[in-house]
């Protein structure tokens, strides 16, 4: 099943407290895990309509960073090359936005210290991470779903400016808009005997048509 991987709730959480952020201490920002140009205007649109084009339209730096080059990524880099990590620091971002990436990465912990140490001391960053959500591996899925408290925790050094669970949503209700792959979600629940095996394989994710889905968002400060 695809699931959405940034939430239309989310995007316009983010959207709001940029909106009423001071320019002067957010940028410039460097999006981690930014993913690709098509994946931010096309396939999840709301990204950029919400988010990054605003942004752009005000004429804020942002930066996109991503360990595959591809169009729409600024910045190529692997967070574990330490000569790619001392150009990131170079940079002179203030801000650090990352969302939906802290559940797909094993290295969770080193990770968010090396997203603090790209920041200086009162730099900030936009965090979410799934917290009601099925399983959804790319490549892997470590099962992280913090709450908001929980995913300051990770970020040690902060203090939190704003934080809220957001969604309510179900599958479901997302995919009315777009009847082919209602349709389609619908069907193949009923007919388990096309491809049993993979029909089995997504049977875990049936309770999730059904049950709301949220994220953990939070605004981090570093001291």
């Amino acid at each position: 099943m695809l699931l959405v991987v940034m939430m239309i709730q989310e995007a316009q959480w983010f959207a709001a407290q940029l909106a009423k952020s001071d320019p002067e201490r957010i940028f410039p920002m460097c999006n981690v895990g930014s993913s690709t140009g098509h994946f931010r205007t096309i396939e999840q649109p709301w990204i950029d309509d919400l988010i990054f084009a605003p942004l752009k339209r005000d004429g804020r730096d942002v930066k996109h960073l991503d360990i595959k080059q591809a169009e729409g990524v600024d910045v190529v880099g692997d967070f574990e090359d330490p000569t790619f990590l001392q150009r990131l620091r170079t940079m002179q971002f203030k801000s650090v936005f990352c969302s939906n990436l802290l559940e797909h990465v094993e290295q969770r912990q080193e990770i968010c210290r090396t997203m603090l140490s790209i920041v200086p001391p009162g730099g900030w960053l936009f965090i979410s991470v799934p917290y009601q959500y099925p399983y959804h591996p790319d490549p892997v899925d470590t099962g992280f779903r913090p709450t908001t408290e929980e995913l300051a925790a990770v970020f040690p050094g902060t203090r939190v400016i704003a934080s809220a669970v957001v969604g309510g949503e179900t599958i479901l209700q997302r995919r009315r808009g777009q009847p082919a792959i209602f349709a389609f979600t619908l069907l193949r629940v009923l007919f388990p005997f096309y491809k049993p095996v993979a029909w089995w394989r997504n049977l875990g994710y049936i309770p999730w048509l059904f049950r709301p889905l949220t994220a953990s968002c939070v605004i981090l400060q570093k001291q």
